[in-house]
C-alpha cells in the first residue's frame, strides 16, 4: 500500500518537474489510491460535511500544498506577518487543537472535515481526515497557508469552506498550463504567469472571506439539525459599509474585509510585492489576542490591540433617571452633561449607558460569542476614589462577574446543561445570543442609590472590555489558570456632583466630541432594538430637531417605531413628507411600501419596491417584500425570481426556501416543492428547543437577566 502511494506521489512530482501541461494522470492515481481506504461517511462528496470542494471534485496530493516558508523567500514581510496571524496558526494553536481533539475523541476524525475546511484545507483535500490514514501531514504547521488561500478559485456563499479549491500552481501560462515545480528565478522571469496563478478578483471580495467567516452546525455533525453559528459575511452585506442596502441607520463609505483588515503597513524586510515601501498587511489584525499571547508575539498582540481600540465601539453615559425620596415621579436627565440638574444624597439613580457599534462592518462581538467575552464594566466611586458600586468585575479567580452586562452566546446541550467548552456538536439551542449589529446601539441600565453621607461628587465610569477566551475555556485548554489580556475598547466617565450640576462646556471645533443629535439617535436606536418604541420616537424626534442634514433619516426612524406600534397613519404622514421632500429617498420609499401593503395599495407598494431595487439590486429585504407582493398578486414566476435572487446572496435564507416551497406547490412542481420543504424543515427553529432554553435560564438566574431585551442591573444600596 505504502509503495503504491509513494510511486503515485513520485509520478506526480516527475510530471511537474518536467513542466507538462497537466498532472491529471498522477492526481487521478492519487485520488484512486486514497479512495480505497477513505471513509465516505457522509456520501460520495469526500469533503462533507464541509461545503468545500475541489475543481476536480476529488482529492489533491498533499505535497502540492507547498510550505509557506517557500513563499517567504520573496514575500518576506507578508510571510512574517502571516506567521503570527490567526490564519497562520489556525490549526496548530492550542485552543483549536483542544476543541478538535475533543471532536475526534467523541465522534471521530471524519467529522473534523467540517472544521478543517477552514482551519487546515490541505488536510481536508489530501484525504488525511479518515481513520488509519497513511497520508503524511507536513502542512499542519501552516494551517491556512499561502498556497491554500491563493489557490481558491470560486465561492458559493455557504460558509464552512464554501469555496472551490484549485490544484495549486505557482505559474499559470496564458494557455492555461499550470506549473508548480518551478524555481524562484522562473517565477521572477514570468511575473504575469505568477500573478495569474496566485491572484484573482475573488480574493479581494467579501464573498472570498465569507467562505470561512460564516458558520453553521449541520445535521451531519450534531445528529440533530442545522444551527446557525455566525454569519459576519451576511452581516457586512446588509450593513451600510457594503452600500447594498438602504436600511441601516447611518450612511457610511464603502468598506470590504480587505480594506478594514488588510490596511497598508511598512515592509521593512523588502518584500517583493511592496509598493512605495508598503504592503497590504497579512496580519489580519482583528480580535484574537490569545494566539500572540500564547506564542509571545508582542508585535501581533500590539497590532490586534490597536485594532480593537481604534474607535470601533463607542460608550456614552447618556442619561440618568432620578427619583428622590418621597417623590413618585421619575426625572429623565439627558444628555447628562448638557443639562442643569440637582442630585441629593439618598436619590435613586438609573444610569443609562449607550454602547454603539460605530466602525465595524458586522456584529460585535462577531463569530463564536460562546467562548470569549465582551462586557461592560460600570463603576461608581466617591470623590476620594473609593469604589461604591461596581458591575462587570473580574473576580479574584479570573472569572467574569456573572451579572455583567455582556455580549455572549449561551449554548445548551440536549440534557439542559451548559455547553461552556465549545462542543458545538452537542448544542441544541442558544439560550442567549447577544450582539450589537453594525451601526446599531445597545442600552445598559445601572440602578444605585446615592449614599446618604456622600458630599462633593461621585464619578460614573463605563468601559467596554473584551477578552479572548472565557476563563473557563482557557483554563480547560491550558490545564492551568493564566491571565490572558483584557482589552478596553472604549471608555467614558462623568463627574456628577451631589447638589447642583451645570452643563459641561464643549469646544464646537473638537472633532472627537460626538454631536448631541448623534447621541440622541444612538439612544433611539438602542431603545428601538429593545422594543421601547414610544421612548425611541421621542429620542428620534430630538435627533431630528438638532441636525438638519440628518432630519430625513431621523424622521424615517420615527416612522419605523410607529409602524412597530401599528400606528400606520402617524407613520404614513411622516413618510409622505420625507418622500415629497426627496422622491429618491429609498429608505423612506421602502417603509412607505410597507404601509401601502397594509392599506391594500399593492401597485403603489410594488412601484416603490422596484425603485428601491433599481438602486440596491442586492437588497434581500426588498427582494423578500417584492416576492410577497407578487405572491399576493399570483404572479408566481415573478415571485420565484425574487426568492432565487435572495438565494444567490445567501443560499440558506430560511424565508426564501419557505416561499419557494409554497410557490412550487402552486406551480405544480411537486418534486422541487418537496426539496424546498426538506431544506426549510432543517433551517427553521425547533419548537421543542425553546422550553429547553427557558428551563436552562430558570436554573441560571445570573444569565437570564441578559436574555431580556429591557433589564436593569441593580447595584443595590451602599454596603450591599
Amino acid at each position: 500500500m505504502l509503495v503504491v502511494v509513494f510511486l503515485a506521489l513520485l509520478g506526480f512530482r516527475l510530471v511537474y518537474s518536467e513542466g507538462l501541461a497537466s498532472p491529471a494522470v498522477s492526481s487521478a492515481a492519487y485520488s484512486e489510491e486514497i479512495s480505497k481506504t477513505y471513509d465516505f461517511k457522509f456520501g460520495p462528496n469526500p469533503f462533507a460535511p464541509s461545503n468545500a470542494t475541489s475543481t476536480t471534485g476529488t482529492f489533491i496530493p498533499g505535497e502540492m500544498f507547498i510550505a509557506s516558508k517557500r513563499c517567504g523567500q520573496c514575500h518576506t514581510d507578508a510571510h512574517a506577518q502571516w506567521r503570527q496571524s490567526a490564519h497562520g496558526n489556525a490549526f496548530r494553536e492550542p485552543f483549536y487543537q483542544k476543541n478538535v481533539k475533543d471532536l475526534i475523541s467523541q465522534k471521530g476524525i471524519e467529522f473534523t472535515r467540517h472544521c478543517e475546511s477552514c482551519h487546515n484545507p490541505a488536510a481536508l483535500f489530501s484525504g488525511a481526515l479518515t481513520k488509519n490514514t497513511k497520508v503524511k501531514r507536513p502542512f499542519d504547521d501552516d494551517g491556512v497557508s499561502c498556497i491554500a488561500c491563493h489557490s481558491i478559485q470560486a465561492g458559493n456563499n455557504r460558509g464552512i469552506g464554501g469555496y472551490v479549491m484549485g490544484e495549486p500552481a505557482l505559474l499559470v501560462k496564458q494557455d492555461g498550463t499550470r506549473l508548480l515545480d518551478v524555481t524562484d528565478q522562473q517565477i521572477l522571469d514570468d511575473i504575469p504567469s505568477h500573478r495569474r496563478a496566485i491572484m484573482r478578483p475573488l480574493l479581494k471580495s467579501p464573498e472570498f472571506c465569507g467562505a470561512c467567516h460564516k458558520s453553521q452546525v449541520p445535521h451531519e455533525l450534531n445528529d440533530y439539525k442545522f444551527l446557525r453559528a455566525f454569519m459576519v459575511a451576511d452581516e457586512l452585506q446588509q450593513s451600510s459599509f457594503s452600500k447594498e442596502s438602504p436600511h441601516p441607520f447611518y450612511v457610511r463609505d464603502k468598506e470590504t474585509c480587505n480594506s478594514c483588515h488588510m490596511k497598508k503597513e511598512p515592509a521593512p524586510l523588502f518584500d517583493v510585492s511592496a509598493k512605495q515601501g508598503k504592503l497590504s498587511s497579512h496580519r489580519w489584525a482583528a480580535a484574537n489576542t490569545a494566539i500572540p499571547t500564547f506564542y509571545k508575539w508582542p508585535n501581533q498582540l500590539e497590532a490586534v490591540t490597536k485594532f480593537l481600540q481604534d474607535d470601533k465601539l463607542g460608550v456614552d453615559i447618556f442619561a440618568i433617571r432620578r427619583k428622590s425620596q418621597g417623590v413618585s415621579a421619575e426625572e429623565l436627565i439627558a444628555p447628562l452633561n448638557r443639562k442643569s440638574f440637582k442630585i441629593n444624597a439618598g436619590d435613586r439613580i438609573i444610569a443609562e449607558v449607550v454602547i454603539t457599534n460605530k466602525n465595524i462592518g458586522h456584529s460585535f462581538p462577531p463569530e463564536l460569542r460562546d467562548f470569549y467575552e465582551a462586557f461592560v464594566e460600570f463603576t461608581v466611586s466617591d470623590e476620594a476614589g473609593k469604589e461604591l458600586y461596581r458591575s462587570g468585575l473580574i473576580k479574584p479567580n479570573g472569572y467574569l462577574d456573572e451579572a455583567a452586562h455582556n455580549y455572549k452566546t449561551y449554548l445548551v446541550k440536549a440534557d439542559g446543561t451548559y455547553n461552556d467548552k465549545h462542543h458545538i456538536w452537542r448544542t441544541r439551542v442558544f439560550a442567549q445570543n447577544n450582539q450589537i449589529n453594525s451601526g446599531r446601539s445597545d442600552l445598559a441600565r445601572y440602578q444605585f442609590h446615592v449614599p446618604a453621607a456622600t458630599h462633593g461628587a461621585i464619578r460614573l465610569t463605563a468601559r467596554l472590555r473584551y477578552r479572548r477566551f472565557t476563563r473557563v475555556f482557557s483554563d480547560y485548554v491550558l490545564g492551568k489558570s493564566v491571565d490572558y489580556p483584557i482589552v478596553t475598547m472604549a471608555s467614558t466617565e462623568y463627574l456628577m456632583r451631589v447638589g447642583d450640576n451645570v452643563p459641561v462646556t464643549v469646544d464646537p471645533n473638537d472633532k472627537t466630541v460626538v454631536p448631541d443629535w448623534r447621541r440622541w439617535n444612538n439612544y433611539g436606536i438602542a431603545l428601538f432594538d429593545q422594543r421601547q418604541y414610544p421612548l425611541a420616537i421621542d429620542a428620534f424626534s430630538r435627533a431630528a430637531e438638532l441636525d438638519e442634514k440628518y432630519w430625513p433619516m431621523a424622521q424615517v426612524n420615527r416612522a419605523l417605531a410607529y409602524i412597530e406600534l401599528e400606528q400606520y397613519d402617524e407613520a404614513a404622514s411622516i413618510l409622505d413628507v420625507v418622500v415629497k421632500t426627496n422622491p429618491t429617498n429609498m429608505r423612506a420609499l421602502f417603509q412607505q411600501a410597507r404601509i401601502f401593503v397594509k392599506r391594500g395599495q399593492l401597485d403603489q407598494a410594488e412601484n416603490n419596491i422596484k425603485q428601491v431595487l433599481a438602486a440596491f439590486p442586492r437588497d434581500r429585504v426588498s427582494l423578500q417584500q417584492l416576492g410577497e407582493l407578487r405572491k399576493i398578486k399570483r404572479d408566481y414566476p415573478g415571485a420565484l425570481e425574487c426568492y432565487e435572487r435572495i438565494l444567490q446572496i445567501d443560499p440558506e435564507d430560511m424565508g426564501a426556501h419557505y416561499n419557494l416551497m409554497l410557490i412550487y406547490r402552486k406551480l405544480g412542481r411537486n418534486d422541487e416543492a418537496r426539496r424546498e420543504s426538506k431544506i426549510f424543515a432543517d433551517l427553521k427553529d425547533d419548537p421543542a428547543a425553546l422550553p429547553l432554553a427557558n428551563q436552562f435560564l430558570r436554573k441560571h438566574p445570573e444569565m437570564s437577566n441578559e436574555s431580556v431585551y429591557w433589564h436593569i442591573h441593580d447595584l443595590g444600596r451602599p454596603g450591599q
